[in-house]
């Protein structure tokens, strides 16, 4: 039952940062959009409730989030969640952040990397704050 409800809270965990990173991608990429964009100088809750926008942005992030969930869940089973939570999704968030100004659609393409990164860092190294946990 407590394997279960770690499991249900890790696939929540990987749909709700998969949501938040879609919106600060979608954020990213309109903040540095040219001035001959059509785009340009849109307000961002304009953009966000753009149908084509939303529908996008929200199916890559489910997708992201339910495919991302059995390498997290592998990855933190035996760790401390919270600490572990929290340097993943800032390292793929700090990715989305750097990345997505200069590069646009790198930023997307980036984030699995960081993904990965994150997660090789939180199982193998011997850092304290993402001890074991009993």
């Amino acid at each position: 039952m407590r394997a279960l409800l770690r499991a249900l809270t890790i696939l929540a965990l990987c749909m709700g940062a998969a949501l938040v990173c879609a919106v600060v991608f979608v954020v990213m990429l309109q903040l540095s959009l040219p001035p001959s964009d059509l785009a340009y100088g849109a307000p961002l809750w304009k953009v966000l409730r753009d149908p084509f926008v939303f529908n996008i942005a929200a199916r890559t992030a489910l997708g992201v989030g339910l495919i991302s969930f059995p390498f997290v869940y592998f990855a933190t089973r035996k760790l401390r969640l919270v600490t572990s939570a929290l340097f993943i999704f800032g390292a793929v968030l700090v990715e989305i952040l750097l990345v997505t100004p200069f590069g646009g659609l790198l930023g997307f393409i980036g984030s699995p990397f960081a993904l990965i990164l994150a997660l090789i860092t939180c199982r193998f190294s011997d850092w304290r704050i993402f001890a074991q946990s009993t």
